[in-house]
């Protein structure tokens, strides 16, 4: 039992940063047709659950590009407030199964494992919802979710339809942060 509680406490430790919560991953489905096509491009981040790799960043944008390997070369680009300096991640995506296209396999470090970014909804042109849950031990998960748009803002009454598809699969949209991007100049 101490093993356990040890384990426990050093998850709590390692996720505060993330969205960590008690019980199984909510049960949620990606979009059934996705063109991954139509995908690629600029998206800019509306909202997301807490993670610590984006910690106090602003005008956040991501941009995909299909590889000629059919990999997406990912490329985040943020800027930290405090100092007006831009920081940008560079990652790898595919497709891990073309039975389920709009679940995509996501690494920003060589020798890493994939992590899940799963697309539930896209219209392609204005939003897209992205949610990933890792179970732990069985007995809690980490989450990450967002809601990105092919624009800097989206309308309220969007915005709370999003929420819904999330809240549709239980997942708590309590933990969403409202990213901020404003005063973004040209990036």
């Amino acid at each position: 039992m101490l093993g356990q509680g040890l384990i426990l406490a050093v998850v709590v430790a390692f996720t505060s940063a993330q969205t960590f919560s008690f019980g199984h991953c909510p049960t949620s489905t990606t979009q059934q047709s996705f063109d991954l096509n139509r995908y690629i491009g600029d998206w800019y981040e509306l909202y997301k659950f807490r993670a610590s790799f984006e910690t106090g960043e602003k005008c956040i944008v991501a941009n995909y590009t299909l590889t000629p390997a059919n990999h997406i070369k990912v490329k985040n680009t943020g800027i930290d407030p405090k100092t007006g300096n831009y920081s940008i991640a560079y990652g790898d995506a595919f497709q891990g199964d073309l039975n389920s296209p709009a679940k995509l396999k996501i690494r920003f470090a060589a020798n890493t494992p994939y992590g899940n970014y799963w697309v539930l909804k896209t219209d392609y042109t204005s939003y897209t919802l992205i949610y990933s849950c890792t179970d732990i031990l069985g007995l809690s998960h980490l989450e990450f979710a967002w809601i990105l748009s092919r624009q800097r803002s989206l309308p309220q009454a969007k915005i709370d339809e999003l929420f819904k598809v999330f809240e549709s699969f239980h997942i708590d949209t309590n933990h969403f942060l409202k990213s901020d991007q404003t005063n973004c100049g040209t990036k």
